[in-house]
């Protein structure tokens, strides 16, 4: 009998497996899909969690205008992929270089006005940037194709942001300040919405979401029109809260949760590998800020002296963020965030929005403490015969505080996307377990936030954060790698 029952079980799977593959024969010999590869599927498997997917092929090139089609989506609980996965687009590598400026203007204006105010309009103006960059980013992973008419919208988005850039300094000083920066990004976000529409009449598997994502656009952009005409004060207090309705929105329209309200069969996928990359790149573009600050007009001198070792002692700081932020979680084997699940997913995105915000902010305050010339107030006493103790400069005071809270906020971001992966290592993997690996990213941040209250020279000050920071860059190289390959384990 057992035997009878195992020959029964083997034969049933056979059949399911021969009724799997003539299916698939029928789909490929219809040009719908194309058979999996199984190097692809377990690699694939390996760095982003256990998914059921299938590729499909990709539409025929043409140099005008090639059919809008979704480059990935889900049916049926299956995620259909293109076939033969791509790495950042030319037009996108383009648009990262006018960021580059954008953010280091930004970052610019804030500290060399260092103050409460500077600070508050740099997050504005941020969260603005990088929504519109979000924008080409979601709509190159979903529709990628870079015929002509991509290239024009690209374009078009990119002069609206040089707009947006070489008036942000009016911004909050009345209406005429105000419309060069609102209405180029009404603007931008506009023609997200219409390009969404466009789309959707070809774009079957993504239709619905595509047009809620539109509509939800087409009252934002209504509501942002009213910034333009009220007082400063006003202006702050609805741009945060258009902000939040239009994040909210985004978040509403992609959740998995409404596609299931909607009843949807098929429904929008993102390329992980695509978005991963893109965020990755444009992390390192902030990063890059640190390298510029140490390079531009060659503030460290000609010899070997204070401004020198502080600018060594950026690039430290630098390098040792690059390489945290590339640790993510510090597992060798785990099921990414955007995998997980919605909240996830959503988190992990948006927790790239101060990420990269602290550290352009940091970036910049540290190229302005590098070249300051700095009289400790030992020195200014004795010139002054032993007279009261002068306060420091309360601009550079303020440099300090922009350049250790950038980089507070970028560990505590980097904090938060360290522990959204699922680890699937085995637990005798490493030394420590995942949560103790990454969990010393905050308190570092803390440490580094409070030197400014102690009283050091910049020097000092960049000294002790680049030491605070290698420690914390030695614990995550030691504690992530494999136990076998450590000294003293067999």
């Amino acid at each position: 009998m057992g035997d009878d029952r195992d020959q029964s079980s083997s034969q049933s799977l056979r059949d399911e497996e021969i009724n799997d593959m003539n299916r698939e024969l029928q789909l490929e010999a219809q040009g719908d899909i194309e058979l999996t590869d199984s190097e692809g599927e377990d690699e694939f498997i390996r760095k982003y969690g256990d998914v059921q997917f299938q590729y499909i092929k990709r539409p025929k090139d043409a140099v005008w205008f090639i059919k809008p089609h979704a480059l990935n989506y889900f049916k049926d609980g299956v995620l259909y992929r293109t076939k033969g996965e791509r790495s950042s687009s030319k037009t996108e590598l383009f648009l990262d270089l006018m960021y580059v400026g954008i953010i280091a203007n930004l970052a610019g204006d804030a500290t060399e006005n260092a103050s409460w105010g500077a600070l508050l309009k740099y997050i504005l103006v941020f969260i603005g940037i990088w929504t519109v960059w979000c924008d080409i980013k979601d709509f190159t992973n979903y529709y990628y194709n870079e015929d002509l008419s991509q290239k024009t919208y690209i374009l078009w988005i990119l002069i609206l942001l040089t707009i947006i850039c070489n008036n942000t300094a009016n911004l909050l000083e009345g209406r005429k300040g105000a419309e060069y920066v609102i209405i180029p990004y009404i603007l931008c976000r506009f023609s997200l919405c219409i390009s969404n529409f466009v789309y959707s009449f070809w774009i079957e598997e993504h239709r619905a979401q595509q047009r809620l994502y539109s509509a939800t656009l087409f009252v934002t952009c209504c509501l942002w029109i009213i910034v333009i005409f009220v007082d400063t004060r006003t202006k702050i207090a609805l741009s945060f809260v258009f902000y939040f309705l239009e994040q909210l929105s985004f978040m509403v329209c992609y959740h998995p949760r409404t596609k299931k309200l909607m009843g949807l069969t098929t429904s929008t996928a993102l390329n992980i590998e695509h978005e991963v990359e893109r965020f990755s790149v444009f992390v390192t573009i902030a990063i890059g800020e640190y390298l510029y600050k140490i390079v531009a007009d060659s503030p460290l001198g000609a010899e070997i002296q204070d401004h020198f070792w502080r600018g060594i002692l950026i690039l430290i700081i630098a390098y040792v963020i690059f390489w945290i932020y590339n640790y993510g979680s510090t597992s060798k084997k785990a099921t990414h965030a955007l995998r997980h699940s919605g909240l996830r997913a959503i988190a992990w995105i948006y927790a790239h929005l101060p990420l990269v915000a602290g550290i352009v902010l940091s970036a910049d305050a540290a190229g302005d403490l590098c070249k300051h010339d700095e009289i400790s107030i030992i020195e200014r006493r004795e010139e002054e015969g032993g007279g009261i103790e002068e306060p420091e400069e309360p601009s550079i005071q303020a440099v300090k505080f922009f350049f250790t809270g950038g980089i507070f906020v970028a560990l505590s971001a980097l904090t938060l996307l360290g522990f959204l992966d699922e680890p699937k290592d085995s637990k005798d993997l490493h030394i420590v377990s995942r949560f103790w690996r990454v969990i010393f990213r905050f308190p570092a941040g803390v440490i580094i936030l409070c030197l400014p209250f102690a009283d050091i020279s910049i020097t000092l000050l960049l000294g002790i954060t680049t030491i605070v920071l290698v420690v914390l860059l030695v614990w995550e190289s030691v504690t992530s790698t494999p136990r076998k390959c450590l000294p003293g384990y067999s």
